[in-house]
């Protein structure tokens, strides 16, 4: 009698330790299969810039160790994102010695990943200063690409170009600091300073004009 109470008693809880394995059981794999949905979802990655600097002002070397390119800005802010860095009232400036100095400076640009281009947009102005046989140069346009390692800026916007005394506007630019090269792509219009006058020689010392009769 009391063995078979105990072989009950055994049974039973044998039953409700079984049970509770299972309820345990398909508790773990319901968490497990949470987890996992969660991590299969992809989290919305925040594009507010990870770091910025105030008064940036950087300058590179060529490979003979000359100063070869500056930056400044007002202020700098990276986006991790899509690794864009933002600069606000950009001035960027080829040193090369070899080559007449090179000004580009705009309201804001943008830099892509690895430093290939700058995309300035703005009241953007590229000055190039004069060489031998050739006058400074001014271009404004709203947009330009700069490509600092070519020394090359480029626009596809309208532009409007002043050197010496001449006046050129179109749409589409490139102009190659290395070459010495300007490039004007459509809408093309040129007006060319009026050619100066010869000087009069003075007259020779010790004669004087006649005086005309009446």
């Amino acid at each position: 009698m009391h063995s078979r109470l105990h072989d009950k008693i055994a049974a039973v809880i044998s039953l409700v330790l079984l049970v509770a394995l299972g309820l345990f059981t398909f508790y773990l794999a319901r968490v497990s299969e949470r987890e996992q949905a969660s991590r299969a979802v992809p989290r919305t990655a925040s594009n507010e810039p990870d770091y910025f600097v105030e008064r940036l002002a950087l300058l590179t070397m060529n490979e003979r160790g000359e100063p070869a390119f500056r930056l400044e800005a007002t202020r700098l802010q990276h986006f991790p994102l899509d690794e864009v860095t933002v600069f606000e009232a950009p001035v960027m400036v080829s040193l090369d010695p070899a080559r007449p100095r090179l000004t580009v400076t705009a309201r804001q640009g943008r830099m892509t990943p690895g430093g290939e281009e700058a995309h300035l947009q703005g009241g953007v102005v590229v000055t190039r200063a004069a060489s031998a046989g050739a006058a400074a140069l001014r271009a404004e346009t709203e947009y330009a690409v700069v490509l600092p390692e070519q020394d090359i800026v480029r626009t596809n916007q309208a532009v409007t170009i002043v050197q010496g005394g001449n006046r050129l506007t179109g749409v589409g630019m490139e102009l190659n600091n290395r070459t010495r090269q300007l490039r004007l792509d459509s809408r093309v219009s040129v007006v060319l300073a009026p050619p100066q006058a010869a000087p009069v020689p003075p007259a020779p010392a010790g004669r004087s004009r006649a005086n005309p009769r009446p």
